[in-house]
This record gives C-alpha cells, structure tokens and sequence, in this order.
C-alpha cells in the first residue's frame, strides 16, 4: 500500500500532521494552507527546524487556493 498523501486544510501550527506522522509514518503533506499570517510563519520556522517535513505553505483565504495541482493526488485532507 502506498504512503498517504495529505492536503492540509486549515493547518495551523501543523499539530494534526504531526500526529497523522506519528500514526502513519510514510504519510507526506503535499501543501499546507493556512490563511492567519502568523500560524504560516510557525509553519515555516518549524520546517526550518525540521520538526515538520518541507511542503509548500499556502497562506490566504481557501476559497482562492487553486486546488487544481492536488487533483488525483490527495487522500487525506
């Protein structure tokens, strides 16, 4: 079975991805999205920190994210 890939809504600081990591260790975040400034910038510091793996953090409102790149390739959101 392949590793689950997961699109993070409404991320946060990445605390439920770190806990599906921990549940399924082959899990991957393909993207992030987050729209409060200061949880993106938590994101980052802490995949600068390696305490999350390195994906791309989309900060703004979800209703304008172009979710077209994550179609056929997502399994958890």
């Amino acid at each position: 079975m392949a590793h689950p890939t997961i699109l993070a809504l409404c991320a946060g600081i990445g605390g439920l991805e770190l806990g599906v990591k921990l549940a399924c260790p082959g899990a991957r975040v393909l993207c992030y999205i987050e729209r409060e400034a200061y949880a993106a910038a938590v994101l980052l510091a802490r995949m600068e920190d390696t305490s999350l793996e390195p994906a791309p953090v989309w900060c703004g409102d979800i209703e304008r994210c172009d979710f077209a790149p994550f179609v056929d390739r997502v399994d958890v959101l």
